[in-house]
């Protein structure tokens, strides 16, 4: 007797869990519609080279001693070791430019050409490879491209959201690698003064 109720007791708990674990879970389709429609839109924005993304959130890559130092030079500022707000930087593509200004935060490999005063990520100019992919999977817009400084290369995946949030990821060689979040946004057209 004891042995029946206690294999119902183990078969409620199965099928509450089964039943738990299928809610929620998954999108429904008509958000997969809504998500889809709203790239689609940001998919003719990218298309259109002249768009930007506005950095707000840097998320460094540190080994355990830097994270310490930096943690004690962002002590009562908000910050962290690893998130840092870095409001005001931006990556903007207009026509075949892409230009970028990003704060650096991270460590800077052993024999790197690199001088005291190249602190930040910088570039402008024309990219190596360019390319858009649409990652139905993970419903987002992501852009893949390399572009040289005076010094290094840089690796570049955005990804972009439906809701118009996006993640940079940048890969060097020189650096360890760093992640920003950011605001997809249209660049307003350029008024030219009529003659």
């Amino acid at each position: 007797m004891k042995k029946n109720k206690h294999y119902k007791f183990l078969a409620i708990i199965g099928l509450t869990m089964g039943v738990l674990s299928g809610c929620g879970g998954t999108k429904s389709a008509a958000e997969i519609a809504i998500n889809t429609k709203k790239l689609e839109a940001i998919k003719n924005d990218v298309a259109s080279k002249s768009y930007s993304i506005e950095v707000h959130t840097a998320y460094p890559t540190q080994t355990y001693a830097v994270t310490q130092i930096t943690n004690a030079l962002m002590r009562n500022t908000g910050n962290s070791a690893s998130r840092i707000d870095v409001t005001g930087n931006s990556i903007k593509v207009k026509g075949d430019t892409i230009q970028g200004i990003l704060p650096y935060i991270g460590e800077v490999r052993a024999g790197s050409p690199m001088s005291s005063r190249d602190v930040g990520i910088e570039f402008k100019g024309q990219p190596i490879s360019y390319k858009v992919i649409d990652n139905n999977k993970r419903q987002t817009l992501d852009i893949e491209f390399q572009i040289k400084d005076k010094i290094e290369r840089y690796d570049i995946i955005i990804q972009i959201y439906p809701d118009k949030s996006t993640t940079i990821l940048v890969n060097c060689r020189y650096r360890t690698s760093i992640r920003y979040d950011g605001t997809f946004k249209v660049l307003p057209p350029e008024n030219h003064p009529s003659d």
